[in-house]
């Protein structure tokens, strides 16, 4: 479990999620919300209940909301070949409960007390919070 940045992509957890996301954006247009949070879940890397405390889950529906947020600045290829990410009812507010758990959920959660000690962090996830419900509002 390392991370050198604030931003989930910026983790361990965060390149897996990265991987599963070239595989599954490689040769495509477009890529759903849907389709981002349903292969997530297929490979055992996000849960169905966002109130479930488990790190892993918290990373990945992080990276997953940088990803559809377009926050990738950091990456080498940050538009993933020219794939563009849209914003879906379903895929979108799964992202959003997650986002909400790690904004203001249980101060007990491990991905709190883990890295939410941060101002740097706490300001990311509330961005990314904002960011998703833009795009929730834009459809």
């Amino acid at each position: 479990m390392g991370a050198w940045g604030v931003k989930a992509l910026e983790s361990d957890e965060g390149l897996d999620v990265l991987a599963l996301v070239e595989e599954l954006a490689a040769g495509r247009d477009r890529v759903t919300a849907d389709e981002l949070v349903d292969a997530a879940r297929a490979a055992g890397l996000l849960g169905d209940d966002p109130t479930v405390d488990e790190y892993l889950y918290d990373v990945t529906a992080l990276a997953l909301a940088e990803i559809l947020t377009g926050d990738t600045e950091q990456l080498a290829d940050p538009t993933f070949g020219g794939t563009a990410f849209v914003a879906t009812p379903h895929g979108t507010a799964a992202l959003i409960a997650w986002v909400t758990q790690l904004r203001g959920g249980d101060a007990d959660r491990e991905f709190c007390e883990l890295r939410m000690h941060d101002q740097r962090q706490l300001g990311h996830v509330i961005a990314v919070f904002d960011a998703l419900g833009r795009l929730r509002h834009a459809r």
